[in-house]
């Protein structure tokens, strides 16, 4: 069976209290249940990875191409179906972390892929609480850590060139 190149992305937008919030999608599990994911998606062909990035989140979120920025790659995983579970397949994943320049009450979901909505506003404990998977809740740990060294990083350039100025 061929290994299918897929990817995920960490959407995320900074609240007006300079907190980051995170974008996750409910839907359907294969189990039956909702869980919350982040958004998702195959690499189509011969498409870059970061073009396929930005598509799929377009697509399942709305979010217009020119609204986000790739900040990061957060690391790849290779899942495989060793125990031969009926609609799993072999994937490899790159994970990215994206941030979401507009209003996320402009967000939402088209009803695909078994999507049923959408967490808009949800803080780092909130994402921790939702996800299921501890290889996601990891990489959301250090988006999260990722994100405050930037803004961190922000703040002494502005220092300096006010002092500067």
């Amino acid at each position: 069976m061929p290994i299918i190149q897929s990817a995920w992305w960490i959407v995320y937008y900074i609240a007006s209290d300079g907190e980051p919030r995170y974008l996750l999608i409910k839907r359907h599990a294969l189990s039956g249940k909702i869980e919350r994911v982040a958004p998702k998606g195959k690499i189509q062909g011969t498409e870059e990875v970061t073009k396929a990035a930005l598509r799929e989140v377009s697509e399942e979120t709305g979010i217009p191409v020119n609204q986000m920025r790739i900040k990061n790659q957060l690391g790849t995983t290779q899942l495989r179906n060793t125990e031969n579970q009926k609609g799993q397949m072999d994937k490899d994943v790159t994970y990215f972390l994206m941030e979401y320049a507009g209003n996320p009450d402009f967000v939402k979901i088209e009803h695909a892929e078994g999507y049923i909505g959408i967490h808009k506003r949800c803080t780092l404990n909130e994402v921790l609480a939702l996800i299921y998977y501890q290889d996601i809740r990891e990489l959301i740990r250090k988006s999260y850590s990722l994100i405050k060294d930037g803004q961190k990083n922000q703040n002494i350039k502005k220092d300096f060139i006010d002092k500067l100025g």
